[in-house]
């Protein structure tokens, strides 16, 4: 009875998480469907902030987390039509983790992309730097103007990972 008493480690914890998780059990397989319509809405504001500091200039960034905003939406809309088998929900569930998994996949791949972007800027100022120093003047590849009217496709331009 003592040994009860004793706090359980963390490691412990998490195996009876997710054994619960996948126990079969009514109650377990509704607090699971809860975490995972949970974890589905986490995703929009990451969504919504990693396009606003990615893409500019401002009518574009606005329109790209409109659309983006738009599309969570839609997709909520159309994913309470997908939970037709109760308790286990296996159609919504495998749905659900492979559009999860595209999402991980493609965001990782936009890491990668973004990365090359980066340095692919990078020497681009470079070279243009060699060619005419700074270009801050009037109508200058480094300009306040030219770097409005470019956005994020201007040479100084970093993307956020």
């Amino acid at each position: 009875m003592g040994s009860l008493l004793v706090a359980p480690s963390l490691r412990s914890q998490r195996i009876f998480f997710f054994a619960s998780l996948a126990s079969g059990n009514k109650h377990s397989d509704y607090g699971a469907l809860f975490l995972q319509i949970v974890g589905i809405y986490a995703i929009a504001p990451c969504l919504a902030t990693w396009n606003a500091n990615n893409i500019q200039p401002h009518y574009r960034r606005a329109t790209a987390v409109v659309v983006s905003v738009a599309l969570v939406n839609l997709g909520g809309i159309v994913s309470a039509w997908i939970y037709t088998d109760p308790p286990r929900f296996h159609k919504a569930t495998s749905i659900n983790l492979s559009f999860s998994l595209a999402i991980a996949v493609v965001s990782a791949g936009l890491i990668f992309y973004f990365r090359a972007c980066n340095a692919k800027k990078r020497r681009e100022v470079q070279r243009l730097l060699q060619l005419d120093e700074q270009g801050n003047g009037d109508g200058g590849w480094d300009s306040p103007g030219e770097r409005r009217r470019l956005g994020d496709r201007h040479p100084r331009f970093e993307y956020t990972m």
